[in-house]
């Protein structure tokens, strides 16, 4: 079993509304306008500074850091999760946008967008974890790494965060990520794919990310 079914992403423009994620096949979305943002809370210590630049989705359809996102969900298992993703301006700001219906029916449970990373160029052992920008449903999210180590590629390391309809910058510092797959601790050296995952129950994701960074 290879997960190989990846989409690229494209553009959702402004105002998606559940006809037109039924008219792309995602179907079954009811969407709510998220309320207006408190731009720049900050739920970590500190600015900008020192930070390396993943994406702030300002060279679509590449990223700050180079690649592109796609996406995919436990469908590549047999899943029937229903969902989507794209590029999309949410409350005055260029966002990667995550949506769909997760099922944990026939063994599955996700739907995520993932980027491709460089371990050599990356050198997240620099930085002491990955700052992101949020805005959601008030769902819980993940984010999911994988490693050179992640064999099989379902095997990763997550931390979870938490959304509201405000953006929010969350810190999420690389002790603090856990496996159910590895008995060792993440090794920042190793990694090579990040992902944004809806997972493992069963509800309606709505997220919007609009920064991804390494702190340090």
């Amino acid at each position: 079993m290879t997960l190989n079914r990846r989409k690229t992403l494209g553009f959702l423009g402004a105002g998606v509304s559940a006809a037109s994620v039924t008219a792309t096949g995602f179907g079954g979305l009811v969407w709510a306008e998220p309320a207006a943002a408190a731009d720049g809370q900050d739920t970590g210590e500190g600015g900008m500074s020192d930070a390396l630049i993943i994406d702030d989705f300002s060279s679509l359809p590449d990223s700050t850091i180079g690649g592109r996102w796609s996406y995919t969900s436990d469908r590549v298992m047999g899943g029937v999760s229903n969902g989507g993703g794209g590029y999309d301006e949410v409350d005055g700001r260029m966002a990667i946008r995550l949506f769909g219906q997760v099922s944990t029916a026939n063994n599955g449970g996700f739907i995520q967008v993932s980027l491709r990373l460089d371990p050599r160029s990356l050198a997240a052992e620099r930085y002491r974890g990955i700052e992101i920008d949020v805005s959601g449903n008030g769902e819980d999210y993940n984010v999911h790494l994988t490693t050179t180590r992640s064999f099989p590629p379902w095997r990763f390391y997550k931390h979870s965060f938490a959304t509201s309809s405000a953006w929010t910058r969350h810190r999420l510092p690389w002790e603090d990520f856990t496996s159910e797959s590895f008995r060792r601790a993440l090794d920042p050296r190793t990694i090579n794919r990040l992902n944004l995952t809806a997972y493992a129950r069963d509800f309606e994701a709505d997220l919007a990310v609009s920064r991804i960074a390494l702190f340090a």
